[in-house]
């Protein structure tokens, strides 16, 4: 679900969170978001939100009263519509919340106004989302310990007739091949945790779960910042799509990528003629009638150049068949003319019988063999006319892929397509060298490089052995492989670098937070509720004294 409102073009209509979905063309609606920065700037709209997402799972919502979020007025507007039947009230609701490291007290405080007062919730836990993925990388490393665990026992008490080689028992249960498994827990519960989102990039180390607060580092680069350079970028160089967010993020997510040879590569553009290269690419845009999500597709001379490739294997996969008939044509004349040589042979040493068979009258054998004679060489010519026609098949196959191609240039030429080249992994560069674009400060790797030298010194070999990717970046291709070799080549050379990359980057915090809270005691431990919010804001408490035991309960200080 968006964390947004978005209203159409003249119309009053708000549309909250998965309604925005239903709309096709999202490049029309004027989008509001409550985020900036990864930071709560609007409260009216995120308590909209959070309204929609608790009527859509049958909470009723009841306010406590009508303060404000963040500056004392949450201002008018229609309250969401409840839903006929619910399943509970909010009031008996715990809300956790997983927040960036260090949220200034104002933009907390006022977070906390909108949960209690005007969402009524009983009770909230604010978590750090990377505490919570070093929680669930923690946890999946304990459970393939445990299932190598089940193997080993299970080879262990195989019967004594069972004949295993020691180096097939060590390749069987491997612990980086057995049953699929693709990690290993090292036991140091150290974890590096780099989470890269839409506004920022934090690098957290954890250990056992809890973080390292003088060690966090941040960087104001995420996937906004690549698709805003990516649609100037492609509005200086063809179209203007300054206005086209949606459309050029989605650009963004199907084409680029990170390359581990950058320099290389742009070279290899240089010398090489534009739609020829083989990173070109072009991205048809929809025209919101037939077509609502861009597409990609090869440039011309890319497609051209397939085809002739295409073409050539056929025509060598035709060659080799008409070889192998020739051959099998020659080898069925030798077997004639060795048989007729042998036929002659024997008539010659037989001459007076061949006579007396030329007197004689013809028998209804002869008429037989003479009418095989005549129906073989229909089929030879019939075996002709048949490879005339495959000639003509082949000839009208391909003036139908010229038609084809034809017909798919023209179709080209009436859409409007962005041709994207080295913008393909370019822009993702930025990431690792935030000079490109002017920004005084280094890349991810020298940030978690960075982050890594400031624990304590025994922890800094287990930390680099436990890098663990997080977020939305983390799903560009080449990302990870770039960041351990920037990591190795950081490092000091006696240090194990592992980076691990999880199937599902953007939910792996989510779910390790799902995970955390089902221990004992969560809720008092992490929690506060809403009559003790209500006594500490009376009593004067800020919120370092309200949430510090609290939130940095998983936060350690070195």
């Amino acid at each position: 679900m968006p964390n947004a409102t978005a209203r159409p073009p003249h119309q009053l209509t708000l549309l909250t969170g998965d309604e925005i979905l239903r709309m096709k063309n999202l490049g029309q609606l004027s989008f509001q978001h409550p985020l900036e920065r990864g930071m709560m700037v609007d409260g009216y709209t995120q308590w909209m939100v959070w309204s929609r997402v608790l009527n859509l799972l049958g909470v009723t919502v009841l306010p406590t009263n009508l303060a404000v979020a963040t500056s004392g007025k949450l201002g008018g507007g229609k309250r969401p519509s409840l839903p006929s039947k619910t399943i509970t009230t909010s009031n008996n609701l715990t809300f956790v919340l997983l927040e960036p490291p260090f949220v200034p007290s104002v933009i907390s405080e006022g977070i906390d106004r909108i949960l209690f007062r005007e969402l009524g919730v009983g009770r909230v836990v604010k978590l750090l989302g990377g505490c919570m993925a070093a929680v669930r990388y923690l946890e999946e490393g304990n459970e393939q310990e445990e299932k190598q665990d089940i193997d080993v026992d299970v080879v262990m008490s195989a019967p004594d007739s069972a004949e295993i080689s020691g180096d097939e028992m060590q390749e069987e249960h491997n612990p980086q091949k057995c049953n699929g498994l693709k990690w290993i827990n090292d036991g140091t519960r150290c974890c590096c945790v780099v989470d890269s989102g839409y506004s920022f990039t934090h690098v957290v180390p954890t250990q056992s779960g809890a973080a390292v607060e003088s060690a966090i580092r941040r960087l104001d680069i995420g996937g906004k910042v690549l698709t805003n350079l990516l649609k100037e970028a492609v509005t200086y160089r063809q179209w203007n799509m300054m206005d086209e967010y949606h459309i050029v993020n989605d650009a963004k997510e199907q084409l680029c990528f990170v390359s581990d040879r950058f320099n290389e590569e742009m070279k290899h553009a240089r010398r090489t003629r534009r739609g020829l290269r083989w990173f070109d690419r072009e991205f048809l845009l929809p025209d919101f009638v037939n077509t609502f999500k861009g597409s990609v597709q090869l440039p011309m001379p890319l497609q051209r150049m397939k085809e002739l490739e295409e073409e050539k294997k056929q025509e060598l996969v035709r060659e080799q068949e008409e070889l192998e008939r020739t051959e099998r044509r020659d080898g069925i004349n030798d077997n004639i003319r060795r048989c007729e040589e042998k036929g002659t042979q024997k008539h010659g040493n037989d001459k007076s019988n061949c006579k007396k068979r030329k007197r004689k009258k013809a028998t209804p054998e002869d008429v037989a063999a003479k009418e095989g004679d005549d129906q073989s060489e229909e089929d030879d010519s019939n075996d002709e006319s048949d490879e005339e026609t495959e000639q003509q098949r082949l000839l009208r196959l391909k003036e139908m892929r010229e038609l084809e191609r034809k017909r798919r240039e023209a179709e080209s030429r009436d859409r409007q397509a962005l041709a994207l080249s080295v913008e393909r992994f370019a822009i993702p560069e930025v990431l690792f060298r935030p000079s490109d674009i002017g920004m005084d400060c280094g890349g991810i790797a020298d940030a978690i490089v960075e982050s890594i030298n400031a624990c304590d010194a025994t922890l800094r070999a287990a930390m680099y052995h436990n890098v663990l990717l997080v977020g939305g970046n983390a799903k560009i291709p080449g990302y990870k492989d770039r960041i351990e070799l920037e990591l190795r080549r950081l490092a000091p050379v006696n240090y194990v670098v592992r980076v691990f990359l999880p199937e599902e980057p953007v939910l792996y915090a989510w779910e390790g937070a799902k995970q955390f809270s089902r221990q004992p005691g969560f809720q008092e431990r992490f929690g506060i509720d809403r009559i003790s919010w209500e006594a500490m804001k009376k009593a004067g408490k800020d919120q370092k004294q309200i949430w510090g035991d609290r939130i940095h309960n998983n936060l350690k200080k070195s």
